[in-house]
């Protein structure tokens, strides 16, 4: 029978055990999950790569259409439908290509009367509502209208649209408009087919004024025209999707616009996942944008990671295989040691954490409110006077705006680097927030002192920032303060500093201003 020590040796033994497996598995798990995240990322990297291309494409195929009507002969359709066939052949995505030509109202039914002597005997000129058996928004005030004279390929269930005005389909009204005298293409908002699913449509203007033809007889394409690249949404779903591989994997797209609400391409759903799979795995969640100039589109992906995936017959493996390492009391002693070494490394990262800013490493409000008060009290020892700068990064928005908070980031801390390379030792330098700092000038002798290092930080500021996007030119504005001149708190002096910041950014920014 066991002594009490040695059980108790023995129940010590097998705790620590315990918690070292429990430990190890956790860990396991976690690069597990890591590897799993990873290949989640490629996915989508490469599903966001194949959709990007398509879009890319669009705008090609647009650009190249639009220049081959420019040089056409203004009545060959046969050439423009060679061209259209080989366009829809290689690139499968691409449901139609069409051609709207701009025609003056006063000359709408002659042209009619020609296309239907020459070349369509049933070509009419319509309004799209009545073509939908439905009701016109209202007359029109325009001097022009599109009617739509060639498409590709000519479906019969499509046969219809020849003639149909433009400027009458309510969802393409505000895009036509758009495409006038614009360089760039239009993509109109998503709609119902009418012979049936979704789709969209790129409009881009083609001007042919300065197209001498060299063939007389049925003008057809006329001097302006509107080329119209029809992209069906479901098209657009990659064609060889590595998501459908992995259960719980689902994505969607949305076409994003400025001039419409955001319309969903496609979205591509996975069935429930189960409860032990939500409630102790990860659900992955990412969203990429497509930053087309035309089509710009918002991806989102997510995945239910499943147990079932992760413990394969490997990862049993080695569950089994580090339960047998961890049998011999050193191990278990060692794994001990290792597990407090890594307690007393969160602990003192936890108390850096909570005295210093995570992105700066610069002392935050807290620590920089413990240095006031000591700087308190050695003015109350000594008589020492100290000042205190506000410091705030002009027009720091408009980086982020233009360039990402990651770019912010990084004009943050080449800032923080900075100021804290001008002041001494003895002073202090924290991060108040966002983009306003606040800097403790120990033995500060009046105003005119603390305003010249107010200037050194304000000149070194002001240099270039190399960041990911280039050199930025950055400035800032400073207010100084004088304790206990303009205040006997950290409230009061901070306030009149501030008071004095803007003062400042008043007077034109990039300029340090004292506090009265």
């Amino acid at each position: 029978m066991l002594s009490f020590h040695h059980r108790h040796t023995l129940i010590a033994t097998m705790g620590l055990w315990l918690g070292v497996v429990a430990f190890a598995a956790h860990l396991l798990l976690s690069a597990e999950i890591g590897r799993r995240e990873r290949d989640f990322d490629n996915q989508i990297q490469h599903l966001a790569s194949e959709v990007r291309n398509k879009l890319d494409m669009n705008e090609a195929v647009l650009a190249g259409f639009a220049a081959f009507l420019q040089a056409v002969e203004r009545n060959d359709i046969a050439s423009a439908t060679r061209y259209a066939a080989s366009v829809t052949a290689a690139y499968p995505h691409i449901y139609m290509l069409e051609v709207a030509r701009q025609v003056p109202l006063s000359e709408q039914a002659e042209l009619q009367a020609t296309l239907r002597r020459e070349w369509l005997p049933g070509f009419t000129i319509k309004d799209f509502p009545w073509l939908t058996q439905r009701t016109l928004a209202g007359p029109s005030t325009q001097k022009f209208t599109w009617p739509i004279l060639f498409m590709y390929p000519a479906l019969p269930e499509a046969e219809s649209i020849y003639g149909v005005r433009l400027e009458t389909v309510d969802y393409l009204a505000h895009s036509l408009a758009l495409a006038q005298k614009n360089t760039r293409p239009v993509a109109s908002p998503l709609f119902q087919m009418y012979e049936g699913g979704t789709a969209y449509i790129l409009l881009r203007e083609v001007d042919r004024s300065e197209r001498r033809d060299s063939t007389r007889g049925l003008n057809i394409f006329g001097t302006t025209m509107t080329a119209l690249l029809l992209i069906k949404a479901e098209s657009l779903l990659p064609s060889s999707p590595l998501g459908a591989k992995q259960p719980g994997f689902e994505y969607s797209a949305a076409l994003l616009s400025a001039n419409h609400d955001p319309s969903t391409l496609f979205t591509l759903s996975a069935e429930a996942s189960e409860w032990p799979n939500r409630a102790f795995l990860p659900r992955l969640s990412r969203q990429l944008s497509i930053d087309n100039a035309s089509q710009p589109t918002l991806m989102r992906f997510e995945q239910q990671l499943l147990w079932g995936e992760l413990l394969s017959g490997e990862t049993i493996l080695i569950f089994a295989l580090l339960a047998c390492a961890l049998v011999t009391v050193p191990t278990l002693i060692l794994r001990h040691l290792k597990t407090l070494e890594h307690g007393e490394r969160e602990h003192e990262r936890s108390a850096y954490l909570a005295t210093h800013d995570l992105l700066t490493g610069l002392p935050n409000r807290f620590l920089f409110s413990d240095r006031f008060e000591q700087s308190v009290q050695q003015h109350l020892r000594n008589g020492n006077a100290f000042s205190l700068l506000l410091l705030d990064l002009d027009h720091f928005k408009e980086i982020n705006d233009r360039h990402g908070h990651e770019v912010g980031d990084e004009v943050l801390i080449e800032a923080a680097r900075r100021m804290t390379h001008e002041i001494r030792a003895c002073d202090t330098v924290a991060r108040h927030g966002g983009d306003e700092f606040v800097i403790l000038l120990a033995n500060t002798l009046n105003l005119q002192d603390a305003q010249a290092v107010g200037e050194k930080l304000r000149a070194a500021i002001a240099a270039p920032v190399a960041t990911s996007a280039g050199h930025l030119t950055l400035t800032c504005s400073i207010g100084v303060a004088l304790y206990p001149a303009q205040g006997q708190t950290l409230d009061a002096i901070r306030k009149a500093a501030d008071q004095a910041m803007y003062q400042a950014k008043a007077g034109g920014r990039n300029a340090v201003a004292a506090a009265g």
